[in-house]
């Protein structure tokens, strides 16, 4: 099965599993459009888990407080919720499409039985919970950054390393941070402080900012303002 171009079958979760395991896969997946606005509720988060085929979805956790809080953004080939199908717990976050997207799903129940039979499958999905979990990590560590340049510097460090295909991220790499707005929620701090944030760094020649996309032009001051080493001027 594929969809738009990309073939589920390519994803990390699923690589070298047997040709069964991926014949039962993909008899079995949902396929689902998702207009953007549009909800994955928490009771199917809780049950099932969910593939994006195309365009993107929102993380998102209501707040007591009727606010609504960014756990993470979701691309093509971006996997959720594996944490729910490994702890058997009922979620309160839900999926929100932040444009027209198209999802796969398969319940738990036979990702689970799937695993039991193939061992790279377990593997697989041992590995990538290990991966979302180091990110959460990341995220939490930038949350106690000193000040808002330093977890901004952070924060940019951190996906131009992510983005990068080799441990040393290139001079020229770009970061997309389109909609400015979703990647200062995720950082916790306002739209207008990180376009404060940019636009000052950019003074300094430490990067250079269009419409949300980034470029690192200086990683060795960037990282002396993530290490609280070089204050802002």
């Amino acid at each position: 099965m594929a969809g738009d171009g990309f073939c589920f079958t390519r994803m990390a979760l699923f690589a070298d599993v047997s040709a069964e395991t991926l014949r039962r896969l993909a008899v079995s997946a949902r396929q689902r459009s998702l207009p953007r606005g549009g909800i994955v509720a928490a009771e199917d988060v809780s049950c099932r888990i969910f593939l994006v085929l195309k365009g993107s979805v929102k993380m998102v956790r209501p707040s007591a407080g009727g606010d609504e809080a960014l756990q993470q953004r979701l691309f093509p080939g971006d996997v959720f919720c594996l944490v729910s199908m490994v702890s058997g717990g009922h979620l309160c976050s839900y999926g929100e499409g932040l444009e027209a997207s198209r999802l796969l799903s398969w319940p738990h129940e036979l990702i689970l039985e799937l695993m039991d039979q193939d061992r790279q499958l377990c593997a697989n999905v041992l590995l990538l919970l290990a991966r979302q979990l180091e990110e959460e990590r990341i995220k939490r560590c930038l949350a106690q950054c000193s000040n808002v340049a330093s977890r901004i510097a952070s924060f940019l460090l951190y996906r131009s390393k992510s983005e990068s295909p080799s441990s040393q991220a290139p001079a020229n790499d770009q970061i997309d941070l389109r909609p400015i707005s979703l990647s200062a929620q995720e950082l916790g701090i306002a739209r207008e402080t990180m376009s404060r944030t940019f636009s000052t760094l950019e003074r300094q020649g430490v990067i250079s900012c269009y419409r949300g996309l980034i470029k690192i032009c200086d990683h060795e001051r960037l990282r002396l303002i993530a290490d609280g080493e070089q204050k802002e001027e």
